[in-house]
């Protein structure tokens, strides 16, 4: 035994006496404590760290019962730390998606607990503030003990990236003669206009559609940033942001410790998103802004893991990012069971940021064509997952298929995965094509931010059903298309009817005396019926009546209570 796992395990006994982690949740705040689980690390968690262990040392998520908040005052206190952490423009998305408050998900984790387990000789990588967890690399000797604390909920493997058959032709990439493509108001698209065709998109460029003031972050391997594709980006300060969550720095071009196609596979799928270059190549959303996130690590020794991923999301969220493009599926320790949309770590953070108004975009996955081959977090419910189709519309033989282990339709939709021309990061003016769902992701993540630059209004979730209710398989959807082919300028059209109010009997927005007026009307004289009904029902009684109107007059001249 160590002398770290010594130590670890004479803190347990001083931890476990004076009771750190005593269980003190208060009726308002039910969920500042979760239970910790009666078996810290399972059977299957065991036997694939003994598997995967590298001179002993494992990697490892750490999950905490609470945050070290356990009455109102304390958590009072910590929101408005917390809050201080998110921009004014994440605060804003947050509050459009009926979110205003902070909550527990935005606290830090305690910091006492990432130190104790630390003190066992374990190597902090990342903590997560929404899972209340941190990940770690760890002698597999501690794990026993470290599942010991009190204040440990439970122990489980981090998952890792296997990348799948994504196809590009980097090798044989040259530099293109500039092509006309198809037109479009004077827009030359060169060699994508075949993928931006199929998806609709240059008749919502041919109106000023092209995601306008819609902030896109790129989680991907690296990123030549100097790419003629993304001049434009460049010049007009529409690069707002880069993290490299591999070397903990901001730089996320090629550094001397990359391997050499580091920034290949980035490069390839930011172009397809979002890039410009006339004449030659253009991504959907070639007039977003981008949040450029480097989460995979490509050197040959080294295994992609999801806790960056995880780091990203909440990194891109409190910038105040609106989309998230993702080529990513974590399938290493999982298995089919467990994607049921909430126990793999990246689908429990795409969750989350669904949640606070973010739409994420994911691959399906290139595990084709069996069913079920997804890899998280592709199988979280309220994002966008993405299969992959050919030019002529049918499905790209490795696109990976739902159903999710709990029986939900995947993928949502679908863009074109084969043969997609790319900008190549062999040079800053070289393109060449692709393959892959890597490739139909960042097509439709652009396509969603053209339809939510023309909809600021709209939220993330109707953005997803304006999407899925107008792609080609709408009217019968399944787990090979899901909803089918993207079409951009259908969704860009979709009307969605503003949420009634009670009490806003005559729809026009407001709550005022000319609802008690039109109540009445309808009630003795025939007049108008409140559209919908229930909108006309004040008090929530169940019927409109005079009385509602009566609410209204007490509410609007004398104090009373609001509309329910």
């Amino acid at each position: 035994m160590t002398q770290s796992i010594r130590w670890a395990a004479l803190t347990i006994l001083l931890v476990s006496a004076l009771g750190v982690a005593k269980n003190q949740p208060t009726l308002q705040y039910p969920d500042l404590v979760r239970p910790k689980q009666p078996i810290a690390f399972s059977s299957n968690a065991t036997h694939y760290v003994e598997k995967h262990q590298e001179n002993g040392k494992v990697k490892v998520w750490v999950f905490f019962t609470d945050k070290g908040v356990y009455t109102k005052g304390q958590f009072e206190s910590a929101a408005l730390a917390a809050r201080e952490t998110l921009t004014p423009r994440a605060l804003a998305r947050r509050a459009k998606h009926g979110v205003s408050a902070i909550e527990f998900a935005d606290l830090p984790v305690n910091q006492r607990y990432v130190d104790l387990v630390a003190n066992t000789g374990a190597k902090l990588r990342w903590a997560s503030k929404w899972l209340n967890a941190a990940s770690f690399e760890v002698d597999q000797a501690a794990l026993d003990l470290i599942g010991k604390f009190p204040f440990v909920e439970k122990i489980q493997p981090v998952a890792v990236y296997k990348r799948s058959n994504d196809s590009s032709a980097d090798d044989k990439s040259v530099i293109q003669r500039e092509k006309s493509g198809l037109d479009s108001k004077g827009l030359s698209y060169g060699n994508s206009a075949a993928q931006l065709t199929q998806i609709s998109v240059p008749q919502c460029h041919d109106s000023n559609y092209a995601g306008q003031g819609v902030i896109i972050s790129m989680f991907d391997s690296g990123f030549r940033t100097s790419h003629n594709s993304f001049t434009q980006i460049r010049n007009q300060g529409r690069l707002l942001a880069k993290y490299d969550f591999v070397f903990h720095d901001t730089i996320v071009d090629n550094q001397a410790n990359d391997d050499a196609s580091a920034w290949s596979h980035g490069t390839s799928t930011w172009s397809t998103c979002g890039g410009e270059n006339p004449g030659m190549h253009y991504g959907p959303a070639y007039k977003a802004s981008f949040i450029l996130c480097k989460t995979e690590d490509v050197r040959s020794e080294t295994q992609i893991e999801e806790d960056n991923w995880v780091a990203a999301v909440q990194f891109a969220d409190s910038i105040g990012t609106d989309i998230i493009s993702s080529s990513l599926g974590y399938t290493d320790w999982y298995t089919t069971s467990d994607y049921d949309g909430r126990t793999c770590v990246s689908t429990l953070g795409a969750l989350q940021a669904a949640r606070y108004g973010i739409l994420v975009c994911n691959s399906i996955g290139n595990g084709g064509p069996g069913a079920t081959t997804m890899g998280a977090p592709a199988d979280a419910d309220s994002i966008i997952s993405v299969g992959a189709v050919t030019s002529s519309g049918q499905l790209s033989s490795f696109s990976s298929k739902g159903p999710t282990a709990d029986g939900r339709m995947k993928p949502e939709v679908c863009a074109l995965g084969s043969s997609d021309y790319i900008a190549s990061s062999s040079s800053d003016g070289a393109y060449s094509y692709g393959s892959g769902t890597s490739f139909s992701c960042p097509l439709t993540a652009g396509a969603a931010a053209v339809i939510w630059g023309a909809h600021p209004d709209w939220t993330n979730m109707q953005v997803r059903q304006a999407m899925m209710s107008t792609a080609s398989r709408a009217s019968n959807p399944d787990n090979s298309y899901g909803w089918g082919i993207v079409n951009a300028w259908a969704a860009l059209h979709v009307s969605f009817a503003a949420p009634y109010v009670h009490g806003d009997a005559n729809h026009n927005g407001t709550v005022n005396v000319s609802d008690a007026v039109y109540l009445i009307s309808y009630i003795f004289s025939g007049g108008a019926e409140p559209s919908p009904t229930a909108a006309g029902d004040a008090d929530c009684s169940g019927t409109v009546s005079i009385s509602d109107a009566v609410y209204l007059i007490a509410y609007i001249f004398g104090g009373g209570p609001a509309p329910c």
